[in-house]
């Protein structure tokens, strides 16, 4: 439909267009004494030549058509499935293969007839698809509502369907996810809620850093389901070799308990445990009775410093819970009087530094030259954008400088190290510390160990976090008072075991790997199954300055004693080598280096082993999924129940068709009929003169 012409000059110039045209016809036909035209051929001609002169004329003041495109947009239907492993574990896979797929099958063409429905699998990511293959080893459903808001803000979205079980094992709290999503909520609940015959180990709690000579506990939590009577052993293995054992009795169906293995660290090294709970006969799944542990065994006591701007109640606290550990050397100091050799220490705590005033400059370029670990506590007196210039693990946007208490939430899939769940529960009951006011970016490398609850509102911001990057280790507590906790602590619970755990542990992975060795491998130590293997290495120079020009190779043999060869690549101040993914299995590797008349071994060993989180809870969680469908205007349904799922979403009045005019401008000089009538035009007049003999 064609709404209006617009030319690029004043419409005044047509009468200039008009007026070429007349005297450009006139001066050939009629003042022209040569012309021995009849007088009605001489009209005729007088106006195609007119018209052709108008025309071209006129396609010079660059004339475009607006025209208006009507578009219908129908409505979207967003339909995500659950691709993750517990989907079909704790029941028929022939079901959720077959008659599932034939259910979602016939939603998606039932409800594509008026709407647009696009389909996702998630689970270790989102992915677009309809047919699952229940293969992905974590649920993250926070990742799902994140795509949503990503790529569907603005669009006529009608209906989210969301297929799954509600099991949770990878990101924040669906629930708070979907906070924001403003489109109603249908979910299919899958999975089996009653208990399955099962046995398992729950958790593993252990220091990942023990000292040569000290007695260590590794506490394992054993569950088990539907198994009252039967017996079960729990060893604990070292190089292929036990090295302890428990008899469990499963005194009751819903058995629980904490099994601790006393362990000597003899020798200074990193050694690998593995914790195997025989399996019980007729067990839904043995992929949940196997666990692998990582401990370093160090030789030395370690030297901490505390360095603070100035005196506060958290310093007594942090280093009284430090001092808990008979290795560690711990130091109190106040940045202004401050003058020692901050390289020699292990681990430097910065409590409120930056600060306001006195950025510690020279302090902070000391410490990420020399790549020192470091604990930042924030508070009051940060200088949040030189505490941004510096560390790599979080950035913290705030510009009214102010603060506001928020209490502490653990993060299940925190991976640096454990915590068992007493103390977590413990510290979720503790006083909020105080933190600024702001929106916290994390970047790579980064995991959260805690988060921020304000106001009884669970947030994604860290309250405590840590980074680990390239040989750089550095962590996070967004705020000041923990003072506060140890005191709540003992009134609560009569000791400040929770405090002392977090921060034994905080400075226990931070010091880890601190070595000055000229050549280290770097890598995760276990790796799942699902996830490429890389390996990061580091060369020093004599003056323990980066190098990188020189080739480093690795040998890596499997357990049936394959060899392969590799080379890494160079990159800034580090070298980086690709495995890709690599079969489950126990792998040893040799690396090798040359550097000048110096020659560099390092060697090690690693895990690849299939992700267990999605067995270690295999009940479905259709609370968390009715939850979700209420608080979005929606409705839980089972797979029984796809009609009904189908006759309601037709009936939702967001399930309508948006229409949009949409302006659309054509060149006329682009419109080839207008080119066409230009050629016809002069040579239907060429024609007739040459036949009239008017040249």
């Amino acid at each position: 439909m064609i709404s209006d012409i617009l030319i690029a000059y004043s419409w005044w110039t047509i009468l200039l267009v008009i007026a070429l045209g007349l005297l450009y016809a006139g001066l050939l036909y009629i003042k022209n004494p040569l012309n021995k035209l009849t007088t009605t051929l001489t009209i005729v001609l007088f106006v195609f030549r007119f018209l052709a002169v108008f025309i071209l004329g006129f396609l010079l003041l660059s004339p475009t058509i607006k025209t208006k495109k009507k578009q219908i947009e129908k409505p979207i239907i967003i339909l995500a499935q659950d691709n993750s492993r517990s989907i079909v574990m704790a029941n028929d896979s022939l079901y959720y293969t077959d008659t599932m797929t034939g259910n979602i099958n016939k939603l998606i063409t039932e409800l594509s007839l008026n709407n647009d429905v696009e389909s996702y699998l998630f689970g270790n990511s989102v992915q677009e698809g309809s047919i699952p293959n229940f293969k992905d080893n974590t649920s993250n459903y926070s990742d799902l509502f994140a795509h949503i808001k990503q790529n569907y803000n603005g669009l006529n979205v009608g209906a989210i369907i969301i297929a799954g079980d509600g099991i949770i094992n990878n990101g924040i709290d669906p629930v708070y996810a979907a906070n924001d999503i403003s489109y109603p909520l249908f979910t299919i609940a899958l999975g089996n809620t009653s208990q399955t015959r099962d046995a398992k180990i729950d958790d593993v709690r252990y220091n990942s850093i023990v000292y040569s000579g000290d007695i260590f506990p590794i506490e394992v939590t054993v569950s088990a389901n539907k198994m009252k009577g039967e017996k079960t052993t729990l060893s604990l293995i070292e190089n292929n070799k036990t090295i302890a054992k428990k008899t469990i009795s499963f005194s009751n169906d819903n058995f629980r308990k904490t099994v601790k293995f006393n362990i000597e660290a003899k020798k200074e090294d990193k050694h690998r445990y593995k914790l195997i709970l025989n399996p019980v006969s007729d067990e839904i799944s043995s992929d949940n009775n196997v666990r692998n542990i990582f401990i370093d065994v160090l030789d030395s006591k370690q030297s901490i410093l505390i360095l603070a701007y100035a005196p506060h109640p958290d310093l007594g606290a942090i280093k009284q819970s430090l001092l808990m550990n008979k290795n560690y050397q711990v130091e109190t100091k106040y940045i202004s009087s401050f003058n020692g050799d901050i390289t020699k220490y292990n681990l430097v705590i910065l409590h409120q530094l930056p600060a306001k005033n006195n950025s510690a400059i020279k302090i902070l370029k000391i410490i990420t030259e020399n790549k020192i670990p470091v604990l930042y506590v924030l508070g009051n007196q940060s200088n949040l954008a030189i505490f941004n210039r510096y560390f790599k693990g979080l950035n913290i946007l705030s510009t009214v400088g102010s603060t506001v208490p928020a209490q502490f939430d653990y993060n299940n899939s925190f991976a640096f190290f454990s915590l068992n769940n007493e103390l977590t529960a413990q510290l979720s009951t503790l006083p909020p510390l105080s933190v600024p006011l702001g929106n916290y970016k994390l970047s790579a490398g980064s995991d959260i160990f805690g988060w921020q609850v304000i106001n009884g509102i669970l947030t994604d911001f860290p309250l405590i976090m840590y980074f680990n990057e390239m040989g750089i280790k550095g962590g996070v507590i967004s705020g000041e008072g923990l003072w506060l906790w140890r005191i709540q602590s003992y009134l609560q619970y009569g000791n400040s075991d929770a405090l002392d755990a977090v921060l034994n542990k905080a400075a226990m992975f931070l010091i880890a790997d601190t070595d000055k060795r000229h050549f280290k491998i770097q890598t995760k130590g276990e790796y799942d199954s699902y996830l490429d293997v890389i390996i990061n290495a580091e060369l020093y120079n004599q003056a323990l300055e980066h190098d990188n020009s020189v080739d480093v190779a690795l040998a890596l043999t499997n357990e049936m004693g394959e060899k392969f060869n590799f080379v890494f690549s160079p990159f800034d101040d580090y070298y980086k080598l690709n495995l890709n993914k690599l079969p489950v299995g126990i792998y040893n590797y040799m690396a090798t280096v040359k550097l000048g008349a110096d020659s560099y071994i390092d060697k090690g060993e690693f895990i690849v082993q299939q992700l267990n989180n999605e067995s270690k809870k295999l009940n479905a969680n259709h609370r968390v999924l009715n939850q979700l469908a209420i608080e979005h205007g929606g409705k839980m349904y089972f797979p029984k129940e796809i009609d009904s799922l189908i006759i309601d979403i037709n009936n939702l009045e967001s399930m309508n068709s948006k229409i949009h005019y949409e302006d659309k401008f054509t060149g006329i000089n682009s419109i080839i009929y207008i080119l066409i009538g230009i050629v016809l035009l002069l040579s239907i007049e060429w024609f007739v003169r040459k036949y009239f003999g008017n040249y």
